[in-house]
């Protein structure tokens, strides 16, 4: 991999991971539906993930 297409990868990777970290907090809101509150563990961990390769890419 080239390092434009590595730069480009690790950066969607880690802005997307930082969104799935902030997405659980949005349990604390009236307005999330009640059925994806569910995933909300998963979407923490795998946003830990993708921060973690996003790092490891740069």
């Amino acid at each position: 991999m080239d390092k434009a297409a590595q730069a480009k990868v690790s950066m969607v990777s880690f802005v997307t991971g930082l969104i799935m970290l902030f997405i659980p907090y949005l349990k604390n809101f009236d307005t999330v539906i009640p059925g994806i509150s569910m995933y909300f563990p998963l979407m923490f961990y795998l946003g830990l993930v993708l921060v973690a390769a996003g790092y490891y890419l740069k």
